[in-house]
């Protein structure tokens, strides 16, 4: 009898200590809903919830580069041309906007930091300097605990509106808001707000929605997507500009992925982008322009792709056609 005493006890014993490793306990008292706020509250690391791509390698080291030298020098002369700036201030008219920019960058969890001051903005220094080609990524606080920080009416802008960032020299770039998107804060669209594009854009982050206390974060963020107001140029001073093509005929056949060549001149070679649930993509291959135009995945039935071509230039294509269809 004391026997089974004893292994009855010895077994709830290992129950409890299985329940509270697991935070079963945790889950049956808190039932309750989180509590949530409008704006007024912002905690230090609610906007760090943004994981930017992974900082891009020198592009000699991606591809092999076999072009002759006439053609590299001709491509690193046009690139030159478009160095972009180094933000140090933006000004936004129309909601009275005029902050000090500094640079931010990807925090040890991965995510895009966040300036410590709340009437600061940070640009997202590892990608797109303003003004050249892809998408810079600038970020700012919507307020704190004692009230309005630098984006608070960033939710006001209208598109046409302008945005004006400046580096230490005083040269200005000018962009025109092109429209706004609310996202779920654990559902942003990554790749569009960071990744590769052929336009030179500005994208604009804060927080959005009601502020959840027990995630100390608000609910959704709002990107604006702004766009560069070139400067028109004399037509004897007009250039032509490098013919950007997404790759064609991609297609999915067994584990291979092809896709047909771009047959201009300057071309690097093709980054493959692949997607589970058909929305969020990350590049799992590059692909020299004198190589197979192909890749191999076991896996490939079970996903879909798209290709783009890279300039040497360092462009980057839209993205092709998904495939499958």
């Amino acid at each position: 009898m004391k026997w089974k005493i004893y292994f009855t006890v010895v077994g709830l014993v290992a129950l409890l200590l299985t329940a509270y490793s697991t935070d079963v306990f945790a889950n049956w008292t808190n039932s309750s809903e989180p509590e949530e706020d409008t704006r007024g509250e912002l905690s230090s690391q609610s906007d760090e919830n943004l994981t930017p791509p992974e900082e891009d390698v020198p592009l000699d080291e991606e591809f092999t580069i076999l072009n002759d030298q006439e053609t590299l020098e001709k491509f690193q002369t046009e690139k030159k041309k478009e160095e972009g700036i180094t933000p140090t201030h933006i000004k936004i008219p129309s909601i009275d906007v005029d902050a000090s920019i500094e640079q931010v960058g990807i925090l040890d969890n991965g995510q895009m930091g966040v300036p410590q001051e709340m009437e600061k903005v940070g640009w997202f220094e590892p990608g797109t300097k303003p003004g050249d080609t892809g998408n810079s990524v600038l970020a700012g606080h919507v307020d704190s605990k004692t009230g309005p920080a630098v984006f608070f009416k960033l939710d006001q802008l209208e598109e046409g509106d302008d945005i004006i960032v400046s580096d230490e020299e005083g040269t200005e770039l000018t962009y025109t808001v092109k429209r706004m998107e609310s996202y779920p804060y654990t559902d942003s669209p990554i790749n569009e707000i960071f990744g590769p594009t052929d336009q030179k854009n500005l994208n604009l982050i804060t927080c959005t929605g009601t502020f959840n206390r027990e995630a100390g974060t608000h609910d959704e963020r709002l990107v604006v997507y702004t766009e560069l107001v070139e400067p028109e140029q004399p037509e004897e001073e007009e250039e032509q500009e490098l013919d950007i093509q997404a790759p064609t005929n991609v297609e999915v056949s067994g584990t291979f992925i092809t896709w047909h060549a771009v047959r201009v001149e300057g071309v690097a070679g093709y980054r493959v982008y692949k997607s589970t649930d058909g929305e969020n993509y990350e590049k799992v291959a590059s692909i020299s322009s004198h190589e197979r135009k192909s890749f191999t995945d076991e896996e490939a039935a079970d996903h879909s792709y798209y290709v783009t071509t890279v300039y040497l230039d360092g462009t980057e294509s839209d993205p092709s056609k998904v495939a499958p269809e």
